[in-house]
């Protein structure tokens, strides 16, 4: 262990560097990027890091980024002044982003960690800025953040589309089957209509279908099914769901009362909404699959997020 050495006035500059930071973020003006300052999560400061976070947002396309910008000092890694882009909280972009990135003279471009993607202000510059009055310093700082959360909006904005005649007749088997599951689906608890003429069936990133849920006891929720695929916001993929909007008697009984399943994922995230995810490896074997047992699959699927639905309702009446 490395002897100790206690300096008060050196922890006071650290408290003094957040408040400075803020300010600097708060105070840009960009063409290409939104800033929102968020000083009160939980992960802002740590053992070995000194920060906050940041809520970048594009412009041009309204993807969002959740940056954490501030002092690293891990022994094992490089230190300095970094904004971090976390594969985690950035999955719709962060693989365009490693990929699309172009230098910049405003910072250094760090890849030695696979899950955490970092600019770093230059040595030379951090060092000259210290010790400068408070205004020059949140000149080079506000400088550094914009320049390096600009790269990163651009990088995702670069990325193109890719599509083939294929995955086109993809889409469409897809949405084809959603509809069989819909009118094949069997339960002893609940039955389904679909409604055809809903105008949200399909949307910019969804396909699927609006339905009633019924049961024999006075329920009737509207729900969707089918899949969910935005570049601007995570989790993606085939799912059921009921909202609020839609059903703003019963939807706090049913919330107040779901519960984890080993079929699908829960997704409460989203406020007014209650999202039933098919798990990674369903999909997976749904693609490995026959379409006989495709078929199977995507209706135990279904029944398995419709019952979950009923049943919470039921539960919440017992209470």
């Amino acid at each position: 262990m490395e002897r100790l050495h206690i300096d008060i006035n050196a922890l006071e500059s650290m408290h003094r560097f957040g408040d400075i930071l803020a300010d600097a973020i708060e105070s840009i003006k960009s063409d290409k990027a939104e800033f929102q300052v968020i000083r009160d999560a939980k992960d802002c400061i740590g053992r070995h890091w000194y920060g906050l976070r940041c809520r970048v947002t594009c412009r041009r396309s309204g993807i969002g980024f959740y940056l954490h910008i501030g002092l690293i000092y891990f022994p094992s890694t490089r230190p300095g002044l970094m904004i971090e882009l976390d594969e985690q909280n950035n999955r719709h972009s962060y693989g365009s982003v490693l990929e699309n990135i172009t230098e910049r003279p405003e910072f250094e471009i760090n890849r030695a960690e696979p899950e955490y993607f970092k600019l770093f202000m230059p040595d030379s510059v951090f060092a000259d800025m210290s010790g400068r009055p408070r205004g020059e310093q949140a000149v080079i700082l506000r400088r550094f953040v914009a320049g390096g959360a600009e790269a990163i909006v651009d990088a995702a904005y670069e990325k193109g589309f890719r599509l083939d005649y294929r995955n086109m007749a993809d889409s469409l088997n897809l949405v084809n089957a959603f509809d069989q599951a819909l009118n094949e689906v069997e339960s002893h608890i609940s039955s389904v209509r679909v409604n055809y003429a809903d105008k949200d069936n399909f949307g910019q990133y969804a396909e699927g279908f609006r339905y009633y849920l019924e049961n024999d006891k006075g329920l009737s929720l509207y729900a969707y099914f089918g899949a969910i695929y935005s570049y601007k916001k995570q989790p993606a993929g085939i799912f059921a769901e009921i909202d609020k909007f839609s059903n703003p008697e019963e939807f706090d009984r049913v919330y107040h009362n779901m519960e984890a399943s080993p079929v699908y994922e829960l997704g409460v995230g989203e406020p007014g909404f209650i999202k039933l995810f098919m798990k990674a490896e369903m999909a997976e074997a749904v693609n490995r699959a026959e379409y006989k047992e495709q078929m199977e699959l995507l209706k135990n699927f279904l029944k398995a997020c419709n019952e979950a639905f009923v049943t919470a309702w039921e539960r919440g009446g017992n209470k």
